[in-house]
């Protein structure tokens, strides 16, 4: 879906293929799926009804409106459509690209416009920069400005979209990238050498997460190379609209992972994962279509990895906990893995998973989403979180940045007592020192 070729009403780069919007049969298997049809019940909001819009685009019907942009920014893009679609419509895709078609065709304002290539082209793009810019909310926490924030209500009379923004800070501390070694050796009998690929929410926020993956696969029996020089995945710029960007990301990071002689590339942020397995349709037409298929190849979420290769299981630590899990959008609808966090939760002796109704339901987040649209994004998370409530369950686990940062907000604003922890959290607690 990255056509050239002058599409109807859409411009010549970075357009949607005819094929794409043209195999969706109207067959309304989506609906059900979809959060936002759920919420508004009107078509336009549902994938059907977006793809129609693209279509009408695509033959020179429909100008690209501000509908065609707001429908474009209000989908989750969750991918639970896809996994619907008996036709293998890709709509959420088809909508990733429409967003970069607005940024052409209905430009921000200059300065919304230039605050946010800053952030996409020059932040994000930068692991240095991209660390010290959290620096003043590390200074933030420790210096007890947010105990006063918090507890002066100030916020509550600013934007909800801050309010909410400044309580899904978790705790602060330096960055992984920093300390992680390059080169962690595996600490039982070796079976193997894979490269972890450290996301920048994770290095940034959830630095003791990414501590346990290491750890864990280790424990497993793998070396682990973490390479200092790579950089975003490009999930942020394609949420976007800014595939170009995407592709200057995808291209050093696959020039930088490929020069490494491991089994796997693994990660534990589902956003990333899926992002990656997704360069070998981005950079389509400008890399070697085997290169790009051998890294996808590859790339391998920790639970995906570790079921495949076999967990070992003696040795763990009995967890005795009841634990119910969340599946993030982009690891069970866009990477189609759903089995295997299961299977490896269920690998912890002592361990009872209890299954929530509608687990791989959205919770809301969808990168900027839930700023954007935070009422909708909140009767989304509400949904969510009654199903949490309905488990009894001690802990809730998932294994995205952007579900544990939403799912965390919401769990402390309903006065849950569950505490959301990653995966490979859980799985640390049962590995050995």
């Amino acid at each position: 879906m990255t056509g050239t070729k002058q599409l109807g009403n859409f411009t010549p780069e970075d357009a949607p293929e005819y094929g794409d919007v043209l195999q969706c049969m109207r067959c309304g298997f989506c609906l059900p799926t979809c959060p936002t049809f759920s919420l508004t019940g009107r078509e336009r909001s549902s994938p059907r009804g977006r793809v129609a819009l693209a279509r009408a685009v695509s033959e020179g019907k429909l100008e690209f409106n501000q509908a065609m942009k707001e429908e474009a920014y209000f989908c989750l893009d969750c991918r639970a459509c896809t996994t619907a679609c008996p036709s293998g419509v890709k709509a959420g895709e088809v909508m990733e690209i429409c967003r970069a078609q607005a940024h052409q065709q209905q430009p921000l304002p200059k300065w919304q416009s230039v605050f946010r290539n800053f952030i996409l082209q020059k932040m994000l793009p930068s692991p240095d920069l991209l660390e010290t810019s959290m620096l003043p909310a590390r200074l933030y926490q420790k210096l007890g400005i947010q105990w006063l924030v918090r507890n002066s209500k100030i916020l509550k009379l600013a934007p909800a979209w801050i309010d909410k923004a400044e309580g899904m800070i978790p705790e602060m501390h330096q960055p992984l990238r920093q300390q992680i070694p390059q080169f962690s050796p595996a600490t039982t009998e070796k079976r193997g050498t894979v490269a972890f690929f450290l996301g920048c929410v994770m290095t940034l926020m959830y630095a003791e997460v990414s501590r346990q993956t290491v750890r864990v696969l280790n424990h497993q029996g793998y070396d682990v190379i973490t390479p200092k020089e790579q950089k975003c995945c490009g999930a942020p710029h394609l949420t976007e609209g800014d595939r170009e960007t995407t592709r200057t990301l995808a291209t050093h990071n696959l020039d930088l992972f490929m020069k490494l002689d491991v089994d796997a590339i693994v990660t534990d942020c589902a956003g990333c994962g899926s992002a990656l397995k997704e360069y070998e349709e981005i950079l389509a037409e400008r890399q070697d279509h085997n290169r790009l298929e051998h890294f996808r190849h590859k790339i391998k979420d920790i639970s995906e990895f570790l079921v495949e290769v076999g967990i070992r299981t003696e040795g763990l630590k009995p967890v005795n906990k009841v634990v119910t899990y969340h599946e993030p959008c982009h690891l069970c609808h866009a990477q189609g893995i759903t089995k295997q966090p299961r299977e490896a939760i269920q690998s912890i002796p002592g361990i009872e998973l209890r299954e929530m109704d509608e687990s791989s339901w959205c919770c809301g987040s969808a990168a900027t989403f839930s700023l954007k649209f935070t009422e909708e994004s909140q009767k989304i998370l509400d949904r969510k979180l009654n199903n949490v409530k309905k488990t009894e369950a001690d802990v809730l686990i998932t294994a995205n940045p952007g579900c544990h940062l939403q799912l965390a907000w919401g769990l402390r604003q309903a006065e849950m007592p569950q505490p959301v922890l990653h995966l490979s959290e859980l799985l640390g607690e049962a590995t050995p020192d």
